[in-house]
């Protein structure tokens, strides 16, 4: 090889070497874009899980008040179901469906 093709050789190899550093430097800041996009991610993904489980022990206590409200409201009915028959027997035993006066 003569010198003028090692050094048209070397001028090759140093632009390509030139090309390939500045790919990694894309290629590096693409990377760190990626990781912080991958940890605003994981935060995101983080505190979704934290609101969901809030969530789902809520459900819980209301599936709980809600059990005990229903159970209040059937007491409630029977009682007032017991007053009506009640009423109803005083007013179609005690009087006979007529007022007295």
């Amino acid at each position: 090889m003569t010198n003028d093709e090692i050094q048209r050789m070397m001028e090759f190899i140093i632009k390509q070497q030139e090309g390939f550093a500045g790919n990694m430097e894309k290629s590096d800041a693409r990377m760190t874009r990626i990781e912080g996009a991958f940890v605003g991610l994981f935060d995101i993904v983080s505190k979704t899980v934290k609101v969901q489980k809030g969530l789902v022990e809520s459900q819980r206590e209301l599936a709980a008040s809600q059990k005990i409200l229903a159970e209040a409201i059937k007491e409630t009915d029977e009682r007032l179901n017991a007053l009506i028959n009640t009423v109803e027997r005083y007013i179609s035993e005690g009087r006979n469906g007529k007022s007295q006066g």
